[in-house]
């Protein structure tokens, strides 16, 4: 198979599909090497699951604008799983031609494309855009830089939401997404598989037996899979009944028994003295945000 992309990007693609460690040996990657990264990297991609409804979703329109063909493929796969085929431009020109065309619900700009002047540029014209038309369009950027300066200079020129390109980005864009773009209010969770031990769900109503019973089948079958850690993120939800604290004991019962945990992010007051309530308070873990939880778990997995 011939491969032909450099080192930094190689470096990227093992980083992303968490396997750094190879790169600390001191043998040479092989093409069997990057297609084993890539098999990964998808796998994480195809893992989203969850009750994002289609019938809400494949209408909205999407434009990509990236220059590397691996990103390229990773955010067409994760946004196809929620019945949406995106336009793709290869560098500004493109982009700005494409916006000049049709009205877009997101645009997902990479900063480098291949320069941040570029990128820059095209965010800059997507607002103007913005703004002259009265569209709510979603200016996102995913990128692998940590340049605070820059980043602050992308949300001066007009973007929404800046995804850092990490292990568990197409998590936070999908969380993004179905925050911003989902007009169903019905939705009561959605589901997001991080990596193979890992699965997080977004709360979005936690006030009837129906969602209790749906939320303990799917734990149930994400046990069944292999994946034995449970995120529940809290921060939609204000209030909740004490006498519903059953479903936080069922689920970390079912943890426990896989040997897995259940963390809580930010739980509300009332959701704390239900815990209190269940005997719980002290055994369920609580963080900050899903970076937080992915970080605890990963430490409990790997002792030092």
């Amino acid at each position: 198979m011939n491969i032909n992309i450099t080192e930094e990007q190689i470096k990227k693609i093992f980083e992303l599909a968490s396997l750094e460690e190879r790169l600390k040996k001191d043998e040479d990657i092989t093409s069997n090497d990057i297609t084993e990264a890539l098999i990964r990297i998808e796998r994480k991609v195809y893992s989203f699951s969850g009750d994002i409804k289609n019938e809400n979703m494949k209408n909205r329109k999407i434009l990509i604008a990236d220059d590397l063909e691996l990103s390229i493929y990773q955010l067409s796969t994760v946004l196809k799983k929620i019945g949406i085929i995106p336009r793709v431009a290869r560098n500004k020109e493109e982009a700005i031609s494409e916006l000049q065309k049709a009205h877009f619900d997101c645009v997902i700009v990479d900063l480098f494309i291949p320069d941040s002047s570029d990128g820059l540029e095209l965010i800059q014209y997507a607002e103007k855009r913005r703004k002259e038309s009265g569209d709510k369009t979603k200016i996102v950027v995913i990128s692998g830089t940590d340049d605070e300066s820059l980043i602050n200079k992308a949300y001066e020129c007009g973007i929404d939401f800046y995804i850092q390109k990490d292990n568990v980005w197409h998590n936070k864009l999908l969380k993004f997404l179905s925050s911003s773009l989902q007009t169903d209010t019905n939705v009561a969770y959605t589901k997001y598989v991080i990596d193979s031990n890992i699965v997080s769900y977004v709360i979005k109503k936690f006030n009837d037996s129906k969602t209790f019973d749906s939320l303990i089948q799917s734990v149930n079958s994400s046990m069944y899979m292999g994946v034995n850690n449970v995120v529940f993120d809290l921060n939609e939800i204000t209030t909740f009944d004490s006498d519903n604290a059953y479903i936080f004991a069922d689920i970390y019962k079912i943890c426990a028994e896989h040997g897995g945990k259940f963390i809580l992010i930010n739980p509300s007051m009332f959701i704390k003295e239900a815990l209190t309530f269940a005997y719980l308070e002290d055994v369920i873990i609580y963080a900050k945000n899903i970076e937080d939880a992915v970080l605890i778990l990963k430490k409990e997995s790997n002792p030092q």
